[in-house]
């Protein structure tokens, strides 16, 4: 399913964080959201998710209006991973089961207990089914969110800054994960981002937002000196290496 934001404002008390923002993010490609601290990213996806109400505007997923469906139906639409995801003191296993929440109306079944195991796999973290969440790496934990996510079987996910506080080997694994699972799925990913070299090697869409606005949206064409010096602030050299786009600051 598409993701389609229309004109979405948005306020924190009389404090516009929001400003038009629209775009399209399609099923099967990853969206990387690109921006300044203070620019809107995390809210827009807080928007999307309905964690958030927007002032104006709409969502829609698939056609379908976001504001038109009940907690339930968004919550296996929209799988949201935060930036600190809370996993408690559960085994890897119960912390992976509570994306299965929207689901469960009495009791956990057998096919809620296939699907949780068939996301382990997929992100190989079988063999850490029974250990607590506590004793992982900051990159495993990172894992495990996604793999909650994932097991929601939502169709559009949304990732606010995966790679933060990961070191670089956990932020290569983790973005390679998520774009492998998006394309394989078919799924729609968005996701907010700081390091743009990252966004640049595994991101298909670019949205880059300025004060609370869209600055540009498409492919990584629009990543250019001139944008990142009037997003950013930044005078940077935008070369190609061996066929790959990348920025270097001046």
């Amino acid at each position: 399913m598409s993701l389609q934001v229309d004109n979405l404002y948005f306020a924190y008390g009389s404090q516009d964080v929001l400003r038009g923002v629209s775009f399209q993010a399609e099923k099967g490609l990853c969206t990387a959201v690109l921006g300044i601290n203070g620019a809107g990213k995390s809210t827009v996806l807080k928007c999307v998710g309905r964690i958030h109400q927007p002032r104006e505007g709409t969502v829609r997923i698939g056609g379908k209006y976001l504001c038109e469906m009940d907690r339930s139906t968004v919550a296996k639409l929209i799988g949201y991973v935060p930036q600190s995801c809370e996993l408690g003191e559960n085994t890897v296993f119960d912390a992976v089961l509570l994306g299965r929440k929207p689901y469960i109306n009495w009791d956990i079944t057998k096919e809620d207990l296939q699907i949780v195991e068939r996301v382990l796999r997929t992100l190989k973290l079988e063999g850490f089914a029974m250990r607590n969440v506590r004793e992982l790496s900051g990159g495993e934990r990172q894992k495990v969110s996604i793999a909650r996510a994932l097991a929601q079987q939502a169709k559009v996910l949304l990732f606010d800054e995966p790679t933060s506080n990961l070191d670089l080997k956990n932020q290569l694994e983790v973005l390679q994960m998520i774009r492998d699972i998006v394309r394989e799925q078919n799924l729609c990913a968005v996701i907010t981002i700081h390091d743009i070299n990252l966004a640049l090697r595994f991101a298909d869409r670019i949205l880059m937002m300025k004060e609370g606005g869209v600055y540009d949206y498409g492919d990584t064409n629009v990543v250019t000196s001139r944008a990142i010096e009037e997003v950013y602030g930044v005078h940077v050299s935008v070369i190609d290496h061996h066929g790959r786009k990348m920025i270097i600051p001046q």
